[in-house]
């Protein structure tokens, strides 16, 4: 009898102890935790990853290219928000209350846009770009050697520049936290040469 009461207390702790770790081990985890105490958090992960279907997801893969190209000593380019290839990253979500496998989500960070570039010969270039947002941002301009970068609402890019015939193509890329995506965006771009 003794010994069947030892062997009943022995398993009973060794039950509460896995029981302990298996708490302790799923608390190391904020996400499986939260996702269990906060089903409404499930509901906006369900709705950010509705709104990106599988054509926009292949279409981000590379930026947009337009087919209009910019001339050096031309008339101001103009972009809007339209032109402008969407930017997402992927996010891994454990969820154990809802599914046992992880769901993958895809989250808008960005707007890119690629469009060519005619008449960079190895002269002197001036680079022009201004515009704004509703929402703030950072912006990067990149064409050959060019690059350069601007944050906020409102877009100041004056630079000058000799790529040595490297500007073919300019891209400008639009990066923002998660859930703070613009509602409009309203850029011109000139590239003049020194005279």
């Amino acid at each position: 009898m003794k010994t069947l009461l030892m062997l009943f207390t022995f398993i009973t702790l060794n039950i509460f102890s896995f029981s302990a770790f298996s708490s302790e081990e799923q608390d190391a985890n904020p996400l499986r935790r939260q996702c269990c105490t906060d089903p409404s958090r499930i509901c906006e992960i369900q709705r950010m990853q509705d709104s990106v279907s599988i054509d926009q997801m292949f279409a981000a893969a590379k930026p947009m290219i337009l087919s209009t190209p910019i001339y050096v000593g031309g008339a101001r380019y103009t972009l809007t928000k339209s032109d402008f290839n969407p930017v997402y990253t992927t996010r891994v979500i454990y969820d154990p209350c809802f599914m046992s496998e992880p769901r993958v989500i895809n989250i808008l960070v960005g707007y890119e846009v690629v469009f060519p570039v005619d008449g960079d010969y190895g002269q002197n270039l001036f680079f022009d770009i201004n515009g704004r947002s509703n929402k703030s941002m950072s912006l990067t301009a990149s064409c050959g050697t060019f690059s350069a970068s601007d944050s906020g609402s409102k877009f100041i890019i004056s630079q000058r520049k000799n790529t040595g015939g490297s500007c073919k193509n300019m891209q400008l890329k639009f990066t923002f936290p998660t859930n703070s995506a613009p509602a409009s965006i309203d850029l011109t771009v000139t590239i003049s040469e020194q005279l």
